[in-house]
């Protein structure tokens, strides 16, 4: 490690992190995710090897960081990354993961909003966590295309702040021409002032979900993304962060939203900002004609999502920068995707969750329905029934709210009929309101549901869906 001192690594820091302006940092090239090796040479069958262990990374240049990472099992040489590599997958293929601990403590992968065996879902209702040492298979369908992710379900708070977190990107459907397909995967870490990271949980890490001091774009901060001038770019964007909401804006700029967590959206919309909750992911088209400046900044505004200290600024994620002309893009598709809404009415049975905390000697608690899991009753529904949940936010901050293994129909927020229509496994209750949203239970199993903030979910926030 070359010799820093603790002062000017905090400058770095905020520098980076914190600026809003030009920065004296010299910014280099966002590296690019790497994928995961597919060792079958089935063309309909993705099998990789997964490694869970420890690794180290420069959140700061120079620092070489204590991380959990994951690893591409089937390479050799390979060494943990922050975000983990890709996986990729066509629509229809079969996919297998071979996945080995070598964590000092057990772990699971759950595939965030994909729709699978309930046994494959990672999570510690169905699961008995991998012990280190030891190996597991996942074997399921990649259902439907969109943009998912991978994580562990078992200390989460901890494990997915070290680092243990990655994409997966399933293609299919309308063919879009773009000049670039990236995933820019969001996260932030705290960091001490010698670049290290944060090991102490505080009160307001357990109340709000931990925040970091370091905004991250795959697993890096203070880098730039050369595009090519007049063409089309689609993004992948997931939020990985624990407590972090993404407010992103790229000055005069918009963003076509194509697509959020279950796929395709059937209309695209155009809006200039986009907030993104923990867990949430949208698709994007962003245009990038002829340049008023060469250089503009991807950003992320502060959103009041409750008990945090308010900060006027907007927080540099990446510089873009614009490069050569490219080719001038197709049309867009005129039909994107054949999806029709859940048909309710007012006879369509209707089941409320209130979502609360509770203070005690030992840090906040956090409810559903009054109960905390692993304490709680599961709710016991019927395969192929339809309901409406009534998720009642409370007065004091937002949860966003996740159904494992099936996706829903976003009804109205705070009584306001959704403007916007697509399947959605992840969605925002904004504090003090009330999220209707309708749902089919097709797949059989224990499934869970619970607050994306792991902090919150692991001190109660949490419960089980059982489908019969």
């Amino acid at each position: 490690m070359r010799p820093t001192t603790n002062a000017a690594l905090w400058v770095v820091i905020s520098l980076l992190a914190c600026g809003s302006g030009e920065s004296v940092i010299p910014r280099t090239p966002l590296a690019s995710l790497v994928p995961l090796t597919d060792i079958n040479p089935d063309p309909n069958v993705v099998e990789v090897q997964l490694v869970a262990g420890l690794s180290t990374t420069e959140y700061v240049p120079g620092v070489r960081a204590q991380v959990w990472a994951y690893r591409d099992g089937a390479l050799a040489g390979s060494v943990g990354s922050v975000p983990g590599p890709m996986l990729q997958a066509q629509q229809g293929d079969l996919v297998i993961v071979h996945v080995r601990n070598e964590l000092p403590e057990p772990t699971t992968v759950h595939w965030h909003g994909l729709r699978l065996p309930a046994e494959q879902d990672g999570s510690t209702a169905v699961q008995r966590a991998i012990r280190p040492g030891d190996s597991f298979d996942y074997r399921f369908a990649a259902i439907d295309a969109g943009t998912f992710w991978y994580h562990p379900h078992v200390n989460a708070a901890e494990q997915v702040e070290k680092g243990l977190y990655a994409p997966m990107i399933v293609s299919g459907g309308t063919p879009i021409d773009v000049a670039a397909d990236r995933c820019l995967v969001l996260d932030d870490v705290k960091l001490r002032v010698d670049g290290h990271m944060e090991e102490q949980t505080t009160a307001l890490d357990l109340t709000t979900g931990r925040q970091g001091n370091v905004l991250l774009v795959n697993g890096q901060q203070g880098k730039s993304l050369t595009i090519a001038t007049g063409t089309r770019e689609r993004w992948h964007l997931i939020n990985a962060a624990n407590g972090r909401y993404f407010n992103l804006s790229l000055p005069g700029h918009s963003f076509l939203v194509i697509g959020w967590d279950g796929g395709l959206v059937p209309i695209p919309y155009a809006t200039d900002t986009l907030l993104i909750a923990p867990g949430e992911r949208y698709d994007v088209l962003v245009t990038f004609d002829q340049p008023k400046a060469e250089r503009l900044t991807l950003q992320t505004a502060f959103y009041d999502r409750g008990q945090v200290n308010p900060d006027p600024r907007s927080l540099d994620l990446l510089e873009v920068v614009y490069g050569p002309a490219g080719p001038v893009p197709l049309p867009l598709p005129t039909s994107w995707r054949v999806l029709n809404r859940l048909p309710t009415d007012g006879s369509t049975p209707k089941r409320t969750f209130s979502l609360a905390q509770q203070d005690s000697p030992g840090g906040p608690q956090f409810t559903i329905n009054g109960q905390r899991w692993p304490f709680n009753t599961p709710v016991t529904v019927r395969q192929g029934d339809m309901e409406i949940w009534e998720l009642q936010g409370t007065q004091d901050m937002d949860h966003p709210f996740h159904l494992h293994g099936m996706f829903f129909d976003v009804l109205s927020v705070g009584g306001i009929p959704a403007t916007h229509f697509g399947w959605k496994d992840t969605v925002n209750v904004p504090k003090g309101s009330t999220v209707q949203l309708a749902v089919r239970y097709q797949p059989l199993g224990r499934w869970m549901f619970h607050c994306t903030i792991p902090e919150h979910a692991e001190r109660g926030m949490m419960g089980d869906l059982l489908v019969e």
